[in-house]
This record gives structure tokens, C-alpha cells and sequence, in this order.
């Protein structure tokens, strides 16, 4: 058996496109539609005081609004499909800061899939952590040893082997990450810290910095802060105040 690729630029968060799309699927073949992924992900990240309605609308379109739409045309054209599935965040689950939008059309891609659950469709919507080997983490944060929020990026065949076991689950709502060790090596605690806050700076080599710059010089914005300040307290037990990290030098030493 072979298998035809078909590349369609329909845009699903358009209900009238996401029935052309799933009429464009249904004629390929004779076997129907098995089943829908939604694993779109658009980011426009902001403090919530700095958001805008535009941003949330961005986020918004390829997640909640394709979701929606995908529900409805699917139990129009195709209600006995397999499966309908959807790639959430763990960021939705647990809040991420900045990533309000991104939370929000996260849950509601979750209350899409629970509804069709307990109408006796199949609904599911994984909450991914940070993923490993390809894509946003791996090319804007580091490598696979990055930790970000006390999880470890997961790697590629874990990820697959994960899906596997959620499909054949009948939850509607599941979640999947590696927790971090939070057991710091003492010895390497300075350079851990140097590393990870150059990271949230988007700094490639710190060690050639002047050690009497500060983080504020850096050009370190409100929403890096944060992640900043959250880092401090989480893994080293460090409580300061936004302006106090803004001075922070002591770091690059």
C-alpha cells in the first residue's frame, strides 16, 4: 500500500475553507476521513496589561477558531471518525507568564474536545510540555538539556510513543512532560544561572560580557524579568524585586 500526500493552504480558522478542505479530503479517497489533528501553534507573547485584541486574535485563529470550526464540519461530513485531536500546552494547565493568549486558545481547544466527549465522540487534547529535537524550543532556547520552567524539552520518539498511549486512553484532556532535576550541582550552580538568564536575554556567549553591565543595560524587557525573577526563586531560593534585578551584575562574574 502506498501512500498520497495532498498540501492544502485552506485556512480552517475560516468555517466555509474548513469545508472545502474536509469535501477536498473526503474525495481523495474511498476510506473517508480517520481522523483530524490540530497541531497549529502561532505565539505573540506579552505581559496581559500589554496584550493587545489583535494578538489575541492572531493566537487565537489557529487554535480556538480552527478548532471550532473543524468540530462542526467534522460532525457534519465525517461524525464517525476516529479520531479528533488537538496539540495543547502544559502552559495552559499550569500558566505561563506573558503567554495569556496562548493559554486561553489552549483551553478552549480543551472544552472543544471535552464536549464531543461526553457526546460520545472522540475528543482529545494533549498538553505538551517543551518539545525536544525540532521546532521553537529547539531553535530560539538551546538543546535538549534547556530547562525551562522546571521541565526538560522531550525528545522526538518519546513525544511519538506518547501520542501512541494517549489515543488509545478515553480521556479528553491529557498532559505530557519531563520534569527537570531540581538538585543543582553547587559547583555548577553560577554557570547554570549564567547560562540559563542569557537564554531568556537571547545572549549566544555571555562570557565575553563586561561583568559591570547590568541585566537593565542588557536590554532586559518587563516580560523577561519575570522569567528572570521566577527562575531566581524557583531553583536558587532568591527572592528580589523587579528593580533589583534590573542592577543585577554579579551573575556575568
Amino acid at each position: 500500500m502506498g501512500t498520497t500526500v495532498k498540501i492544502s493552504t485552506k485556512d480552517v480558522s475560516d468555517l466555509t475553507q474548513t469545508q472545502e478542505l474536509l469535501r477536498l479530503a473526503l474525495s481523495c479517497g474511498k476510506g473517508g476521513v480517520s481522523g483530524v489533528f490540530n497541531v497549529a501553534m502561532v505565539l505573540s507573547d506579552a505581559l496581559f496589561d500589554n496584550q493587545t485584541a489583535e494578538q489575541f486574535r492572531k493566537v487565537l485563529a489557529p487554535k480556538a477558531q480552527a478548532t471550532r470550526n473543524l468540530d462542526v464540519v467534522c460532525r457534519e461530513l465525517c461524525p464517525q471518525m476516529d479520531y479528533f485531536v488537538c496539540f495543547s500546552s502544559i502552559s495552559c494547565g499550569r500558566g505561563n507568564s506573558g503567554q495569556s493568549n496562548y493559554g486561553f486558545a489552549n483551553s478552549v481547544m480543551e472544552r472543544v474536545c471535552e464536549r464531543r466527549r461526553a457526546q460520545g465522540l472522540h475528543g482529545l487534547a494533549i498538553q505538551w510540555g517543551a518539545i525536544g529535537d525540532v521546532g521553537v524550543v529547539a531553535e530560539t532556547m538551546g538543546g535538549n538539556e534547556t530547562v525551562i520552567g522546571g521541565t526538560l524539552p522531550q525528545r522526538m520518539n518519546s513525544c511519538l510513543a506518547t501520542l501512541d498511549h494517549c489515543l488509545q486512553e478515553h480521556h479528553s484532556v491529557m498532559s505530557s512532560v519531563v520534569r527537570a532535576d531540581h538538585k543543582i550541582d553547587a559547583t555548577n550552580k553560577k554557570g547554570n544561572l549564567m547560562k540559563t538568564i542569557a537564554h531568556i536575554l537571547g545572549l549566544k556567549d555571555h562570557t565575553s560580557l563586561d561583568r559591570n553591565t547590568t541585566l537593565g543595560e542588557l536590554g532586559m524587557d518587563s516580560l523577561m524579568s519575570v522569567e528572570v525573577k521566577q527562575t531566581l526563586e524557583r531553583d536558587y531560593d532568591c527572592i528580589l524585586n523587579m528593580e533589583d534585578i534590573r542592577r543585577l551584575t554579579h551573575i556575568w562574574q
